[in-house]
């Protein structure tokens, strides 16, 4: 929990919880920095739900389930937090996903923020990253303000848009690679 957040891991059998995901996560409003990643329908977002319900249950931490925390409805306003869905890169993976409704209001700096200390708290020994799109400079301004460093810029494998990739602390070469490649 933050000051304003109710912060749930993912549970794949709270069904309203997942709807609501599927529903930011299919709205091309949501990628309009990144338009080709986004997941074709509800299948492929239920397929990354088991990837970080798989992370809570082997790393101990995946993405939440964000709601506000003073919403007698309890809307889901999105997804974020740290994750190890892919443990083969040995780093966190800071990310998040919001309903358009809900951006500018700081409230993706607050659940990185608290998936950061998580991370930190949990797992002190592994780095923390974040991969974002160079066109997205609100993302990467949230990781400048969480003390994280640019540590690479450049073009992915998956598509022809400029990445940046931060962490928060310096990363070996092979490190590198693997959060590049991922």
């Amino acid at each position: 929990m933050t000051a304003r957040l109710r912060l749930q891991p993912i549970r794949l059998d709270d069904a309203d919880a997942v709807a609501a995901v599927c529903a930011i996560f299919t709205d091309p409003a949501t990628w309009k920095h990144m338009p080709t990643a986004r997941p074709g329908d509800d299948q492929a977002v239920e397929a990354y739900l088991a990837g970080q319900a798989d992370s809570w249950q082997k790393a101990g931490l995946g993405r939440w389930v964000i709601r506000l925390q003073d919403s007698g409805d309890c809307t889901v306003i999105g997804v974020g937090g740290c994750d190890m869905a892919d443990p083969a890169t040995g780093t966190w993976d800071l990310g998040y996903r919001l309903g358009t409704t809900w951006w500018g209001h700081g409230y993706a700096t607050e659940v990185a923020r608290a998936g950061l200390d998580a991370a930190h708290h949990l797992r002190p020994d592994l780095p923390v990253t974040a991969n974002v799109v160079e066109n997205n400079p609100a993302s990467w301004h949230i990781l400048d303000k969480l003390g994280l460093h640019l540590v690479w810029t450049g073009h992915g494998t998956v598509s022809e848009l400029t990445y940046r990739v931060y962490a928060d602390r310096p990363l070996d070469d092979a490190t590198l690679q693997r959060v590049i490649a991922k």
